[in-house]
């Protein structure tokens, strides 16, 4: 279905004026004169229906040669201006060949109502558009017709009235009425399903016709309750829109309708067990009714009718609409159970219930039951198995016979096979309370056991009492099968089935056979027979593909090649064979060496040119348009003739057959695949099948609303909130994104999903170039995979008043023109800074720029301005003289060629802004060396747009001043200056460099003064200590004296004397002092001397005791 929405996004659009339209170019016209054409219809018949191919006849006046003319003639077909094949007209074709009296236009109609058609060819310019035609709907296309719940009433109570209107509708999708459509019967069928695919039930039509709004009007009654849908079909073929989704509630409770069930279909109950009744609660149509309706529950005795108090009576509701009653069984006896409505009024449908409580004491899950009938077996033949009856304490637990039953069924069809049951313990009125031996017991003493006559079914017979039954039965259908034994309402096996297995027998050969075979075929290519397998109880065999043979009958074997055969595993196997030679072959299939019937049978071998063969045809179409195709085109048949037996039905569009031609035509809405078969028969009634595949192409969304003026303000983004209404596309493809493209200045492209397009509503807006307005044009496109679409919307923006702009320099330096005249102010060739004035308003303005006028005044400080003046400004010219500050009219002027002379301190005038620039750059100042302020103002006078809002049309003047300084002498370049400033800034810096330097070594030289001073005083009480120790100590060693010597000296002095340090050094060895101890002290004295300074002269003390001075 087609879905509609509104595409508004926020769009700031930077869109060009308007780009001419450039029609198609004419051929030049040519010497060789032109004919004249005239169009009618054929026959006057300018009504035709849907469908009916509509011709137009083409008249020639004059002489047409074809051979002179550069282009043939071939004009353009346009219908309510869309051009060729589209949603209003489909195959359009012509025919220009031959005798020009037949000349012809043919087309399709597809839409119904009325139209107008446009032709034209620009080379023999031809502009015709006088034909109009009318299309009437066609014939109603069943699957093509809409159905829809009337009053869209989709919710109903079981048993009422349900109404589904049909609209109807011809193949190319109008709208067909009774009128149109006649007495034509149409044979709709309406079924129900669950939403799991289940059949619902569906009561009798009680109505079909049409009503009188168009529709075909069909009425049923509902009877299934839940979630269903209704499926409406013709023919075989579903309407499109089907099925229609709704939902029935169950009716009113009936007492009568409901119905109990147990678990455990027995009569049969043991004693100090429960019943378990399962009350349905259903309406009148059988519907569950949920809820916990109140219900009487009573149980009387049989004979005496006397009722039996339930003390244990539970209820509750264990599935919606399913209620439980439960009650414990305590005494024995024959009972009737009666469950009616709390008045006791009407009961139940299966009540009374007739029961028996037994004395029994059987347990399900100390019960045994074994053999081998309980594992897999062969259809036919005879299982067996037993059971053995125990109480919970493993005694055995006789029962009477009518308490046992076993029950066997298939679980594909739920068939049932009906048992053997022998008691093979009997015992003649009493209870066995002795404890059966198993260990004791074989097979075989069990079936000597004396069997009771079952088909004997007197009382005697069902009142044998006995613990152990043998139980033997037998299946003829192949299937899984499930086996349930019980005792009464104990279910044995812990209440779980038995499954066992039953397959197939043997083969039976009458049974089975050659099920399919060819009698035509082709040559060189396999082809196949298919045979079932069938047992004696017509099961299938499986498995059996080995033993299956195909056999020639012919002479010429050797051209004649067979396969194995396949398995299906449904019984059904498939067996290929190829022919080389064209020939009729005999051939049998047999099994096991056994042939089947009919034995043999012929099949005639031909070429593969005597068979038709089919190729896939690809089509494609718009989904809103129509195809007509050649399905056959491709296709091969002998003969050259064939014809389409039969087709089927596409399931999202219509489907018509024209002969060979088929025409396709697509639901509305529906975008994606489609696809049909059809099956051609040639001469020799060969048939052949083929397939189509169909792609539906989704148009590009289309604009089915748009304003056809928009209104914006100049420089503002428009409309401030929200955005433009009225923007409204429909498109088919909700998966799809949908590309929107324009000229902007923030973006030029952006896709948006159906969601986001629906979150984007109201949101257009518009903000046009800088200053700009008057009339634009905002150009949306709007794309898919498929295509895209323009669309051309016009807005007019309207102007806002800017205030004007001087442009002048902070400076000009006056250079003399002429010796008489001034200076001139601003020269063209000398200047290149921009010296003019102007309006943001006058570019877009829409008059004569000569109508764009504005308040144009120059004035200086000192001095006086000079210029010449148009004289159309004689009247609104204004001058300032000098010593005065008020604005006087011009008094006296001297006109020469059109121009005259002003001079004062300030000039005013009105005038154009092309002419205020040329004043202003042709004056003159004349004043003092040291120059003068110039002065200049702008008054727009506010007629240029509104201001400050538009809202209510309203404006005012708006200004604008500079003022430029008028020198004579050039000033310095701002790189000199920089260049001058940078170098004091260097020159300071290394002053202060200087400076720190100065400080630092003096700082550092009186360090040095003052620790020298401090080492000089700690040598002298040294060296006063080493005195007064010489004189103490008479005998003291030359080398210990040297190696504590201190004080210093100088580099000569130390450069001289090396060879008595070594020298003392030795003799100091030889009094046995080490010589490693005795470098070590050399070395740190050495140390204590490179860290020491050393001043020029300093007294020595010797290890002799006197002193010397160096």
């Amino acid at each position: 279905m087609m879905v509609q929405m509104r595409l508004n996004t926020l769009i700031s659009l930077l869109v060009a004026s308007l780009f001419p339209a450039f029609g198609p170019k004419l051929a030049k016209p040519d010497a060789v004169a032109m004919p004249s054409f005239t169009f009618s219809w054929l026959d006057d018949k300018d009504t035709c229906v849907a469908g009916d191919i509509a011709t137009i006849k083409v008249r020639v006046l004059g002489n047409f040669e074809s051979d002179k003319y550069k282009y043939a003639f071939n004009p353009n077909i346009t219908v309510n201006g869309k051009m060729g094949n589209s949603s209003y007209i489909s195959g359009v074709s012509s025919n220009f060949h031959g005798d020009t009296s037949n000349w012809r236009i043919f087309f399709t109609p597809i839409m119904a109502g009325l139209f107008n058609v446009l032709i034209n060819d620009d080379h023999f310019r031809v502009i015709d558009s006088s034909l109009h035609f009318r299309v009437t709907p066609g014939r109603m296309y069943p699957s093509a017709c809409v159905p829809s719940w009337k009053g869209l009433r989709n919710e109903f109570v079981a048993g009422t009235k349900a109404a589904v209107l049909l609209l109807p509708k011809d193949a190319f999708g109008n709208n067909v009425s009774s009128a149109s459509e006649g007495p034509n019967s149409y044979n709709f069928t309406v079924s129900l399903s669950n939403a799991n695919g289940s059949i619902a039930t569906l009561l009798n039509f009680t109505y079909m016709g049409w009503d009188e709004f168009g529709y075909i009007s069909i009425e049923f009654i509902a009877a299934t309750v839940g979630n269903l849908l209704l499926h409406v079909e013709e023919d075989n073929q579903t309407l499109t829109g089907s099925p229609l989704p709704f939902k029935v509630n169950p009716g009113a409770l009936d007492v009568s309708n409901c119905v109990a069930q147990w678990n455990i279909e027995t009569k049969s109950f043991q004693i100090f067990s429960k019943m378990e009744t399962f009350v349905h609660q259903r309406d009148q149509y059988g519907n569950l009714v949920p809820g916990l309706y109140a219900f009487d529950v009573a149980v009387m005795e049989k004979g005496t009718n006397l009722s039996i108090p339930v003390a244990d009576l539970c209820s509750k509701e264990v599935a919606p609409g399913i209620q439980l009653f439960s009650f414990s069984l305590v005494e024995p006896g024959n009972f009737m159970l009666t469950i009616s409505d709390k008045e006791k009024k009407k009961i139940i449908s299966n009540m009374p219930y007739d029961f028996t409580v037994f004395i029994g004491y059987c347990d399900g899950l100390n019960s045994i039951v074994n053999g081998s009938g309980l594992n897999h077996s062969i259809a036919g033949e005879v299982s067996r198995f037993s059971v053995f009856l125990k109480d919970a304490y493993q005694y055995p637990s006789p029962v009477e016979l009518e308490r046992f039953q076993v029950k066997i069924m298939r679980e594909s069809d739920s068939l049932h096979v009906l048992p053997s049951i022998y008691p093979m313990e009997i015992v003649n009125g009493n209870w066995s309370t002795g404890e059966l031996n198993y260990g004791a017991i074989n097979h075989m003493e069990i079936s000597s056991a004396l069997p009771v006559d079952l088909n004997n079914n007197s009382d005697g017979n069902w009142k044998v009492h006995a613990s152990t039954f043998d139980v033997t039965y037998t299946t003829e259908k192949s299937g899984i099968y499930e086996i349930r034994v019980f005792c009464g309402n104990i279910p044995l096996n812990g209440g779980h089935a038995f499954r066992k297995e039953v397959t197939a027998g043997e083969v039976n050969i009458s049974l089975s056979g050659v099920v399919n075979f060819a009698p035509k075929v082709p040559k060189l290519i396999k082809n196949e027979i298919v045979v079932r397998l069938m047992d004696s109880f017509s099961n299938p065999v499986l498995l059996q593909q080995s033993k299956l043979r195909l056999e020639i009958g012919s002479i010429n074997r050797s051209g004649f090649s067979t396969w194995m055969f396949v398995d299906n595993k449904d019984g059904i196997y498939s067996g290929c064979y190829l022919a080389k030679d064209v020939g009729t072959y005999e051939i049998c299939a047999s099994f096991d060496g056994e042939r089947f019937l009919p034995c043999p049978f012929g099949v005639n071998v031909y070429s593969s040119e005597y068979f038709p063969k089919t190729y896939n045809d690809a089509v494609s179409v718009w989904e809103d348009e129509s195809i007509a195709f050649d399905a056959l085109q491709n296709d091969y048949f002998a003969g050259g003739n064939a014809s389409v037996v039969d087709f089927s039905k596409p399931d999202h569009g219509s489907l018509l057959q024209y002969g060979q031609l088929f025409r396709y035509t697509p639901y509305k809405g529906f975008v994606g695949n489609d696809s049909f078969s059809y099956t051609i028969s040639d001469v020799n009634a060969n048939l052949a099948s083929g397939a189509v595949n169909i792609s539906i192409l989704g148009i590009p969304p289309q604009f089915v609303s748009f304003p056809s003026q928009l209104q914006a303000t100049e420089d503002v983004i428009s409309p401030k909130f929200g955005g433009f209404p009225g923007f409204e596309i429909i498109y088919s493809d909700l998966t799809e994104n949908i590309s929107v493209h324009s000229q902007c200045t923030i973006w030029d492209h952006f896709s948006v999903s159906y969601a986001d397009a629906i979150l984007a509503a109201n949101s257009i807006q518009y903000l046009g170039n800088e200053n700009f307005c008057g009339d634009d044009n905002i150009q949306v496109s709007t794309m898919n995979k498929n295509g895209i679409n323009n669309l051309n919307v016009p807005i007019f923006v309207e102007p806002i008043n800017d205030p004007p702009f001087v442009n002048t320099p902070e400076f000009i330096i006056l250079e003399k023109k002429s010796s008489e005249e001034g200076f001139l102010i601003f020269d063209r060739q000398r200047d290149k800074f921009d010296f003019s004035i102007g309006d943001p308003d006058f570019p877009n303005f829409p008059g004569n720029a000569s109508h764009f006028l504005i308040m144009f005044s120059v004035e200086v400080n000192s001095g006086f301005l000079s210029t010449n003046l148009p004289a159309e400004l004689i009247s609104t010219t204004e001058l300032k003289l000098k010593g005065s500050y008020q604005w006087q009219p011009l008094q006296t002027f001297v006109t020469i060629s059109k121009h005259f002379m002003v001079k004062a301190k300030g000039i005013r005038f009105r005038a154009s802004i092309n002419d205020c620039n040329i004043v202003m750059q042709q004056l003159l100042y004349h004043g003092e060396e040291h120059g003068a302020a110039l002065t200049v103002k702008i008054n727009d006078m506010g007629n240029y747009g509104c201001y400050p809002d538009c809202a209510e049309q309203m404006s005012m003047p708006l200004f604008a001043e500079a003022t430029v300084n008028l020198i004579r002498r050039r000033p310095m370049s701002s790189l000199v200056a920089h260049t001058l400033g940078s170098a004091i800034v260097i020159e300071f810096i290394m002053v202060f460099s200087l400076g720190v330097l100065l400080v630092y070594f003096t700082c550092k030289c009186a360090i040095v003064l003052v620790n020298e001073k401090r080492s000089r005083d700690d040598q002298d009480i040294e060296l006063s200590r080493v005195q007064s120790s010489h004189k103490r100590t008479s005998t003291t060693d030359l080398s210990e004296n040297v190696t504590h010597f201190t004080g210093c000296c100088s580099s000569l002095f130390l450069s001289s004397q090396p060879s008595n340090f070594r020298q003392r050094s030795r003799r100091q060895s030889e009094n046995g002092e080490s010589s490693k101890g005795t470098h070590h002290s050399s070395q740190s004295s050495s140390d204590h001397h490179r860290m020491t300074p050393l001043p020029s002269l300093v007294p020595l003390a010797s290890g002799k005791g006197r002193s010397e001075t160096v």
